[in-house]
């Protein structure tokens, strides 16, 4: 643009004008630029307004040669396109706009997903914590409880568990011996007996006088026999069943007695002849003791080949104590886990009894043992 004091066609102007255009550049100041003479392009925006300012090389010698109407249509065609062009540049400064609009909202988003990501791992946590710490809390009292059943299992149970099997032992080993002895002494299996022989006797005989009569050579008949009872048999059979219908009243006794002690059960079959140290020494042997109540010791890791075979066998008295003591020795170890803060699965195995103490183990318990040992090495072998 021309400046506003020359006017188009005064040649005085015009060299004016021109003579204007063509000082150098540092001599020129433009109130609209936003530079100043001798400032310093150091920043984009300064590098920018200069470009936008400064006139192209051969930029106004163009303009020297053009006349009026060439010179306004070429301003109108350059504010044309600057106006296209700013057009443009608004419609994508809008898109760009948009899009940055948009990236913002999508980096919202995102950030709110690792946001609730990261609320979602922290609750996770919390409650693993929280799962964990029931866990072990349970854990906890279940050790407890095991502890307080084992003990009670040693106190209580154990002893009269060892001793049902040590008197089940003595029942069948020398009570039923003792039992049959007891009712040889009752006088009414003694009479019944005592009949039953008696009524064989003449059986027999009456037979061997028949036979004899009947095969002989002497004119004799049965009943000219005085020693001939005709009646011989029916008495034979009739004391036979008076023997099997007899009650025997120790058998009786000891159905009654079944859940007693085994002191009373031992008195109970007590024989009579047993009268004191005089007695016979194999009575003497035979009589009913305590001592005589012994428990099978088995490993416990038994032979599945022999399950059933012991490493020693001990009185009753000597296992009961050996749990008791075996018990004791798990309360104190119990209460060093807790005062200390170990947990009860770390002794479960041990129970903090000593090598030394026997673990008296029963034989139908050892059998089972082995049984789900075997069957154990059975399932991994297939």
């Amino acid at each position: 643009m021309l400046p506003r004091h020359c006017a188009a066609g005064d040649p005085e102007s015009e060299n004016a004008s021109f003579a204007f255009a063509f000082r150098s550049p540092e001599s020129v100041y433009r109130p609209e630029w936003g530079v100043t003479n001798g400032s310093m392009l150091d920043t984009p925006e300064a590098c920018q307004d200069l470009v936008d300012h400064v006139a192209p090389p051969g930029y106004f010698f163009e303009l020297r040669h053009l006349h009026n109407d060439e010179f306004l249509r070429q301003y109108n065609v350059n504010l044309a396109r600057k106006v296209a062009m700013g057009s443009q540049l608004r419609l994508r400064f809008e898109q760009e706009a948009k899009l940055l609009r948009k990236s913002f909202a999508k980096v919202a988003t995102l950030q709110e997903q690792v946001s609730g990501e990261e609320k979602l791992k922290a609750a996770f946590e919390e409650f693993k914590r929280y799962e964990n710490s029931r866990v072990e809390q349970r854990c906890a009292k279940m050790d407890a409880r095991l502890d307080a059943l084992s003990i009670d299992f040693d106190e209580e149970l154990y002893p009269h568990m060892l001793t049902a099997i040590a008197g089940h032992r003595w029942m069948i080993g020398q009570g039923v011996r003792l039992a049959v002895m007891k009712c040889g002494e009752s006088l009414e299996l003694r009479q019944a007996f005592a009949d039953v022989v008696s009524a064989g006797i003449a059986k027999g005989m009456s037979e061997g006088l028949r036979h004899g009569v009947e095969h002989g050579q002497a004119q004799l008949t049965l009943k000219s026999m005085e020693a001939y009872d005709p009646e011989a048999e029916t008495k034979y059979i009739a004391a036979l069943q008076a023997l099997k219908d007899l009650k025997y009243p120790l058998v009786d006794q000891l159905e009654g007695l079944k859940d007693a002690p085994m002191d009373v059960i031992m008195d109970a079959l007590h024989l009579e002849s047993d009268t004191g140290d005089d007695a016979p020494q194999w009575v003497l042997d035979l009589r009913p003791s305590s001592s005589q109540l012994t428990i099978h010791v088995y490993p416990e890791v038994c032979d599945p080949v022999i399950p059933w075979a012991c490493t020693e066998e001990i009185l009753l008295v000597d296992a009961i104590a050996a749990n008791v003591s075996r018990a004791e020795k798990k309360k104190k170890c119990h209460i060093v886990c807790r005062t200390h803060g170990v947990g009860s699965a770390h002794h479960a195995r041990s129970d903090g009894v000593p090598v030394s103490v026997p673990t008296v183990v029963p034989q139908g318990l050892a059998i089972l043992l082995a049984d789900a040992a075997t069957q154990t090495d059975t399932d991994y072998r297939l």
